[in-house]
């Protein structure tokens, strides 16, 4: 009997932690950003797949899902337009993903080192 109630117990928090997490997770549809970032963009060819990362991409303060945001990168500066379908938390940062990436968090994406819900941000300036 206490073999079950302590199953129970830890079945309750995992539920509760997971439920917790996911919540989090879905809120974030606008974050502030630091103004560096690390774009990755992938190509699909016949054969095989190839991504190519780009250090220290300049991002706007804030992105949200659904904005279309021009990134200048690369040493032979290159025009981008990256549209926002997705935010995800990742670490102490989070992953924005394209409509290119399709949900994927191994195709087209922005990492973000540090991010906050755009909320907290406006909420602590008043």
């Amino acid at each position: 009997m206490r073999l079950a109630a302590r199953v129970a117990v830890v079945i309750g928090l995992v539920l509760a932690v997971g439920s917790s997490l996911g919540g989090a997770a879905a809120a974030m549809t606008e974050v502030a950003t630091p103004g560096k970032g690390v774009l990755t963009i992938c190509r699909s060819w016949i054969v095989y797949r190839s991504c190519k990362s780009y250090e220290k991409v300049a991002l706007p303060p804030q992105i949200a899902v659904g904005d279309r945001i021009t990134l200048y990168f690369g040493s032979n500066t290159k025009a981008y337009v990256f549209l926002v379908t997705e935010i995800r938390p990742k670490g102490g940062g989070c992953l924005v993903l394209s409509d290119q990436s399709e949900g994927n968090e191994d195709g087209e994406r922005l990492e973000v080192p540090s991010c906050s819900p755009a909320a907290e941000l406006s909420s602590g300036q008043k």
